[in-house]
């Protein structure tokens, strides 16, 4: 299992072979005058018939980095992800020689930005989503200030339980749990959906690799058993669905917790988990003119007229789709928190993808429960399952698209 949803694929592809002539490009990483340390930077090669490859790496305190590659290959596209505070840019057709200039993420006007809006949220409030316990099933959760109040659950690797062990080990947790749930300490920072939630944070993707069924299964079973989540948020997915995973969102179900899965990335079949009829699958949507040129969000426009709706929102060009569609979320230039690194205490970073629209859509229907009394004076079994359910879908405004690529629509408070 992956992660479905990031702004650029961490699929491995055809490494390159070295057979040939050595071609070398030099890329050099700033943001006006000033070079970017720590930003990663992926070079997309492309060989004879349908060949392709990658190659990868972190830029020095002068923002460089140096790849050498057969010249069997040529360099196709070039992307720069800033370790946090500014766009990341794609370039095609590189030279040998290149300079990407990322520039700044906007401030957050009242810690809001157009997804707040568009969901819904006009101000901020702290105790919003109280009285609701949210989990998220992830890449694990960093150390971020305005994210302290995350119950670290711990790690579920290879069938073993490991307490304290859920620190983050991509940035991608971090992201997802800043999304539906952070606290800043400044007007110009982003704030969580629902700040009021208790949120808990289980890790099932080790370091640099997939994580596997079993593992995403004991931590469903721990979120909704142990901690009595009322809904559990999973950015990831695969091609493939697994009846031991369906088992454990019926068990989840039967406890009152509702599963919301990110559709997947790959502009094709809703992936699994969220393609099981048990959960809410999100699809991605984006908002024309946010990202400056050359960003990654400016590049997910879709080819399709079908797939633009109304108020300048469309369906994100990778985003997955079908009849499983429940909700659309904003997944597209999503700011939001990643861990501490590379000298940034309380870094921030764009992302975009179903994983994003997933915990935009999970924050709001938390939202949604705790302002409705009678849900939670229900016991936590199916019947609250379903009214959490039906309380979602009304809560749903369709933003102009065909069900398949919007569900009911994009849900507000």
């Amino acid at each position: 299992m992956r992660l479905p949803c990031l702004d650029v694929s961490r699929e491995t592809l055809q490494a390159p072979v070295t057979f040939g002539n050595n071609t070398i490009v030099e890329v050099e990483v700033r943001s006006g005058n000033q070079p970017l340390f720590g930003a990663e930077v992926i070079l997309f090669l492309r060989g004879f018939g349908s060949r392709s490859g990658e190659l990868k790496a972190t830029t020095n305190e002068q923002g460089e980095v140096r790849f050498e590659f057969s010249d069997f290959w040529s360099a196709s596209a070039i992307i720069a992800i800033p370790a946090g505070g500014f766009w990341p840019i794609v370039l095609r057709g590189p030279s040998n020689s290149v300079i990407l200039d990322c520039p700044p993420l906007p401030d957050a006007k009242d810690n809001f930005g157009w997804w707040h809006q568009r969901l819904g949220i006009s101000n901020r409030d702290d105790v919003r989503g109280a009285g609701i316990s949210v989990g998220v099933i992830d890449t694990g959760v960093g150390s971020h200030p305005y994210l302290t109040h995350v119950e670290d659950v711990g790690a579920f690797i290879d069938g073993a339980f490991i307490p304290n062990s859920g620190a983050d080990v991509d940035s991608h947790g971090t992201h997802v749990c800043g999304t539906i749930g952070a606290r800043p300490d400044s007007a110009s920072d982003y704030a969580g959906i629902v700040p009021g939630v208790k949120l808990f944070s289980a890790r099932v993707f080790p370091a640099n690799a997939g994580a596997n069924q079993l593992d995403i299964v004991n931590a469903i079973d721990e979120l909704s058993d142990k901690h009595q989540v009322d809904l559990i948020n999973m950015s990831l997915g695969a091609s493939l669905g697994s009846e031991i995973e369906r088992d454990a969102i019926l068990d989840a179900l039967e406890r009152g917790t509702l599963c919301v899965c990110a559709a997947g990335n790959s502009n094709g079949s809703v992936e699994f988990p969220a393609a099981f009829p048990e959960t809410i699958a999100v699809s991605a949507i984006g908002l024309l003119g946010w990202g400056t040129p050359g960003s990654m969000p400016s590049t997910r426009l879709p080819l399709e007229a079908t797939r633009f709706g109304d108020d300048n929102l469309f369906h994100a060009n990778f985003s997955c789709f079908g009849e499983q569609i429940v909700a659309a979320g904003p997944g597209v230039g999503i700011i939001s928190t990643i861990p501490p690194r590379f000298g940034l205490t309380k870094p921030y970073a764009s992302m975009g993808g179903t994983s994003m629209a997933s915990p935009a859509v999970c924050g709001i229907l938390a939202a949604i429960l705790s302002n409705s009394s009678a849900y939670k004076a229900l016991p936590q079994n199916n019947a609250r399952s379903a009214i959490g359910l039906n309380l979602l879908q009304q809560a749903c405004q369709s933003i102009g698209l065909d069900a398949k690529f919007q569900g009911r629509g994009m849900p507000k408070v």
